[in-house]
């Protein structure tokens, strides 16, 4: 299990991702975990992204692929927690706008 949901008042729904790393190995598994969370939300979606350390672009790829199943007024994604490291890669794949990123303290 690579994520943890959870559903707030209103219908938004939170998304923490449990491993430390979000890569080739894993992107797969994440979206085929988020895929079926997101399709059933009514609401906003956020990812706490506090324990993500690691990501290269399959994993960008995954965080992507939450922006496109939902709807434009839906969008864009929150990523909440996010590491330096992580914006770094973000930033530099021009992928940072497509998220409301929130960096960890």
């Amino acid at each position: 299990m690579i994520l943890k949901s959870n559903m707030e008042s209103g219908g938004a729904l939170v998304l923490t991702v449990l491993c430390n790393t979000l890569d080739i190995s894993n992107a797969i598994a994440f979206r085929e975990e988020c895929t079926p969370l997101i399709e059933s939300s009514e609401g906003n979606v956020s990812v706490n992204c506090e324990a993500l350390k690691f990501i290269d672009s399959s994993g960008v790829g995954a965080l992507l692929h939450i922006n496109k199943l939902l709807p434009a007024d839906r969008r864009p994604v929150r990523l909440i927690g996010v590491e330096s490291k992580v914006l770094a890669l973000l930033e530099l794949m021009h992928v940072h706008r497509s998220f409301q990123l929130e960096p960890s303290a």
